[in-house]
């Protein structure tokens, strides 16, 4: 069975006239004509730029940190990258990590060397006097301790001078027996935030090797970008000592002979 429902012909006329009005009808749009001139008024943006892209302050210190611990153990020699062209012994494990600082013989694991005093009158007569006192004195903007014959034994007690100290802008320990041990102290310290103000350091013309240097050089710039570090001795120290060298010569050459 069929159903036919019949249609009226006014109802029919209207849906008709409906249709014909939607036809007619401009079609609108999310687009503006000319939004793209207007957006240059109002950039998209702030002056911070997107917040997609910005890296965490603090992944940027641990890549900083882990490029850092890696120049630095290939500086020391600690790792022994491809076993520093040594040919690999009998007795290597190939089962542990390769070049594993205990298991490559091109490895030196040495302890850093360290500057001391021979007895406490030698300490006594460093520390004792006057200068040394003055230069550690609270409120000095210039820590000045150059041939005072320091070692790192006398290198800690400066550290600690350091420590919270934001007066001091300038530290000078250049011409005395800081080692490797002393530059990993001071180095340490500092980039950990003591003399949070210091501006320049002076520590040329001491006893460190090229473990002292890479740590100077590429590991306490990481940690204080404006430090000014005088690590090598200027070319005019050169000229002063040589000049001083022969004017001392000459005056033993005239010097009368001792009764």
């Amino acid at each position: 069975m069929v159903l036919v429902e019949e249609i009226d012909e006014d109802e029919q006329a209207d849906t008709v006239s409906e249709l014909k009005s939607l036809e007619e009808a401009p079609k609108k749009t999310s687009l503006n004509k000319g939004f793209l001139e207007k957006a240059k008024d109002k950039p998209l943006y702030g002056p911070d730029g997107s917040n997609e892209g910005k890296v965490d302050p603090n992944t940027h210190k641990a890549h900083t940190e882990q490029k850092l611990n890696k120049e630095m153990n290939e500086g020391m020699n600690r790792g022994a990258h491809e076993n520093n062209g040594i040919e690999r012994p009998p007795w290597y494990t190939k089962e542990w990590p390769k070049d594993c600082q205990y298991n490559s013989p091109g490895c030196h694991l040495e302890e850093l060397e360290t500057s001391g005093h021979k007895t406490d009158i030698h300490r006594e007569m460093i520390r004792g006097n006057n200068r040394w006192k003055e230069a550690l004195a609270p409120g000095q903007k210039t820590i000045r301790v150059c041939f005072s014959q320091a070692t790192d034994e006398d290198l800690n007690e400066i550290i600690q001078a350091l420590k919270g100290n934001e007066d001091v802008t300038e530290l000078d320990v250049s011409h005395n027996h800081i080692k490797d041990g002393g530059v990993q102290a001071l180095v340490a310290a500092l980039a950990a935030g003591s003399a949070p103000n210091l501006q320049e350091l002076r520590v040329y013309s001491n006893e460190f090797g090229s473990l002292g240097e890479t740590m100077l050089t590429q590991g306490l710039p990481v940690f204080r970008k404006k430090l000014e570090v005088h690590w090598k001795e200027p070319s005019w120290a050169n000229i002063a000592r040589d000049g001083a060298e022969k004017a001392a010569a000459g005056y033993a050459a005239v010097a009368p002979p001792a009764a």
